[in-house]
């Protein structure tokens, strides 16, 4: 620490700006912002059509021919069972 500076090198300052700075400052983001916002619907409201007329043009032309599903077969299979015992679990009885 030397004379000038007691608190060290991390001491921060505030500016006082006068009000007229500070509304320049605000007008200046608040454009910003709105320009971004114009900026990204512009872009969207172009890229999102031209990309849906892009797959409609490659669906069209990747079209397969479409085949005709399959029957359904219903298979029921009847059995009769019969559950025999197990001469391993006889001893724990």
């Amino acid at each position: 620490m030397n004379q000038q500076n007691p608190y060290g090198a991390f001491r921060s300052r505030a500016v006082r700006l006068p009000g007229w700075q500070i509304a320049i400052f605000g007008a200046l983001a608040a454009a910003l912002v709105i320009s971004l916002a114009v900026f990204a619907t512009a872009v969207f409201l172009l890229a999102f059509p031209a990309i849906l007329a892009l797959d409609w043009f490659y669906r069209w032309r990747t079209k397969k021919p479409v085949a005709p599903p399959p029957h359904k077969r219903e298979t029921v299979i009847t059995a009769d069972y019969e559950v025999l015992p197990d001469p391993a679990n006889e001893e724990r009885r």
